[in-house]
C-alpha cells in the first residue's frame, strides 16, 4: 500500500480527463489509491497516458487529492480536442455515433435495413435530443470531423437537426420521431457507393457525381415496406429542389414532401460545416449567411426562415475562438449580416471583420 503524503481523501477522476503535457502538484494513484502511478511535478507524456490506460485493466479512473482534482476537472489548459471528446462522451453523442456506424456497416452487404435496429437507433437519438441541452448538442455538431467518421457523424447530425427543427415547428412526437429516423437513414445508400468515389480526396468529376447522385435511390431501395412511406420518400427526395433542379426525380415544389424539405435544410447545413480535403470547414455564421445570399435557391423559404431565426438564438452567448487566439462570446448576430456577429472579449465589444474574425466555436 502506498503511503500518502496527505491525510485528506483521494478523489476519483476519469482517465479521459487527463491530457498530454499535464503537470500536477499532487501524486496520481490508481483507482483505489493503492499504487503510485505518476509522482507530483512529473510531466504526463503520451507514452505515460498509454501506460495508464494499459495498467487500468478496464477501470478507467485514477485518484488524486483535491487541489489537483479540481485543476483536472476545470481543465482550463486542456487541449480543445480533448474537451470536445469529453463533451461528446458526456452528452452521449459518442455512443449515438457508434450506433449509427453500426447501422451503416450492417447495410453495406445487406439488401434491406433491419427495421427494429433503426427504430431503436431513432429512439436513442430522440431520448438524447430531449434530455441534453441544445447548446451542447450544437457544440457536438459544429466541429471538424475525421474523414473515417464523416458519414456516421453526418447521419447523426442530420437526425438531431431534423428533430430539433421538428420541435421548433411545433410538430407532435410522432412526426419528430419520423424526422429523426429520416436523418438516420437519409444517406444510408452511400454505403453502396464505391469508396474511391465516396471518399475521393478531391472534387468529384461529372461522371463520379452522376454515380453519387444515385445514393437517394439506393437508400430508398434499402428501406423496404417496413419503414413508413413518409420516411421513405423524405429519404428519396432530400436532394430535390422546389425549382425542379434537384435529383433523383426532378420533382417540383408541390410534389416534394414536408419531411423531405426539412431534411434538405438539415443536410445542407451540416454538409457546409464539414471539412473535406478540397475545402475548409465553415463556422455556423458563414453557413447561415450563405443560405441567405446564395444557398436558398430551391429550398422552402418559410422553413429556412424558421431555421435561421432559431439558429441565431442558439448561437447567441456561445463561446468562440477569435483569429487573435482570444476567447470571446457572441453577443448579437445581425440578421442582415450574419457572418459578422458582434463579439465581446473581456471589456471589448466589436463586430468581426476581415482582420478579426471567429475561427471556431468552443
Amino acid at each position: 500500500m502506498a503511503k500518502y503524503e496527505k491525510t485528506e481523501r483521494l478523489e476519483k477522476v476519469p482517465m479521459e480527463y487527463l491530457w498530454e503535457g499535464l503537470v500536477l502538484s499532487d501524486n496520481l494513484y490508481n483507482y483505489n489509491g493503492s499504487v503510485l502511478l505518476v509522482p507530483s511535478g512529473e510531466v504526463i507524456t503520451k507514452s505515460k497516458l498509454d501506460k495508464l490506460i494499459n495498467f487500468s485493466d478496464g477501470n478507467n479512473y485514477i485518484t488524486t487529492f483535491r487541489g489537483s482534482y479540481e485543476y483536472i476537472i476545470k481543465g482550463k489548459d486542456r487541449p480543445a480536442e480533448i474537451q470536445q471528446k469529453m463533451l461528446e462522451n458526456r452528452t452521449g453523442y459518442t455512443e449515438l455515433r457508434k450506433g449509427i456506424d453500426h447501422v451503416l456497416q450492417m447495410s453495406k452487404n445487406a439488401m434491406f435495413v433491419n427495421h427494429a435496429e433503426v427504430e431503436g437507433m431513432m429512439e436513442k437519438v430522440y431520448g438524447r435530443m430531449v434530455s441534453v441541452d441544445a447548446g451542447e448538442i450544437f457544440q457536438c455538431i459544429t466541429v471538424p470531423r475525421p474523414v473515417d467518421e464523416a458519414l456516421q457523424r453526418h447521419s447523426l447530425n442530420v437526425a438531431l437537426l431534423n428533430g430539433i427543427m421538428g420541435q421548433w415547428l411545433g410538430l407532435d412526437e410522432k412526426d419528430i420521431r419520423s424526422l429523426i429516423l429520416t436523418g438516420v437513414l437519409h444517406d444510408i445508400g452511400k454505403t453502396k457507393i464505391p469508396e474511391e468515389i465516396l471518399n475521393a480526396p478531391r472534387k468529384l468529376t461529372p461522371e463520379e457525381f452522376e454515380v453519387m447522385k444515385r445514393h437517394p435511390l439506393y437508400s430508398f431501395e434499402l428501406l423496404g415496406d417496413d419503414i413508413s412511406e413518409d420516411v421513405r420518400y423524405a429519404v428519396r427526395w432530400h436532394h430535390e429542389k422546389l425549382d425542379g433542379k434537384g435529383y433523383p426525380d426532378g420533382l417540383k415544389a408541390e410534389s416534394i414532401s414536408y419531411f423531405a424539405r426539412i431534411t434538405t435544410i438539415s443536410d445542407i447545413y451540416d454538409a457546409m460545416l464539414s471539412a473535406r480535403s478540397y475545402k475548409k470547414e465553415k463556422i455556423p455564421f458563414d453557413v447561415l449567411q450563405w443560405f441567405v445570399t446564395e444557398g436558398s435557391k430551391g429550398i422552402d423559404q418559410n422553413l429556412l426562415n424558421i431555421f435561421i431565426k432559431n439558429m441565431v438564438k442558439v448561437y447567441r452567448q456561445q463561446q468562440v475562438i477569435m483569429s487573435d487566439g482570444r476567447e470571446g462570446c457572441v453577443e448579437y448576430i445581425p440578421l442582415n449580416d450574419m457572418d459578422h456577429p458582434i463579439v465581446s472579449v473581456g471589456e471589448e465589444v466589436r463586430q468581426v471583420d476581415e482582420d478579426w474574425y471567429c475561427v471556431h466555436m468552443v
